[in-house]
């Protein structure tokens, strides 16, 4: 591995970790990246409850949304990447399967993260 691609994974590593931290302040959520009744009665996007994506979005770029123009370096997408292996699915589906809950999802984005940084 280059130093690049190392500083990347450590870098998509500490998304991860941040990401599982928001998910324990502000909840999990199903069915779409944040709770869209929550920013309806005006709680700010950041501090809605999330799905895994989300967690991920809010960690990289303040609030769970994709931003307007992509960054160089998309580290979301080495953190999602990571996820994936980590769960064997497309993240969306893993954390919107009913049985899906916070502590199962917070384990998968540590997880997630750890891998990254023993891989780098």
């Amino acid at each position: 591995m280059t130093t690049e691609t190392q500083s990347r994974a450590v870098q998509a590593a500490d998304v991860l970790d941040t990401a599982a931290e928001h998910l324990l302040e502000v909840g999990h959520h199903k069915g779409y990246l944040y709770d869209e009744g929550q920013a309806e009665e005006g709680i700010a996007l950041s501090r809605c409850r999330v799905d895994a994506v989300g967690a991920i979005l809010a960690a990289a770029y303040g609030k769970p949304r994709y931003p307007s123009t992509a960054p160089a370096v998309n580290l979301t997408d080495v953190a999602l990447a990571a996820l994936t292996e980590k769960v064997g699915a497309p993240p969306v589906a893993w954390n919107d399967a009913a049985e899906r809950t916070l502590d199962e999802v917070f384990d998968a984005l540590a997880g997630a993260a750890a891998r990254l940084r023993e891989s780098a």
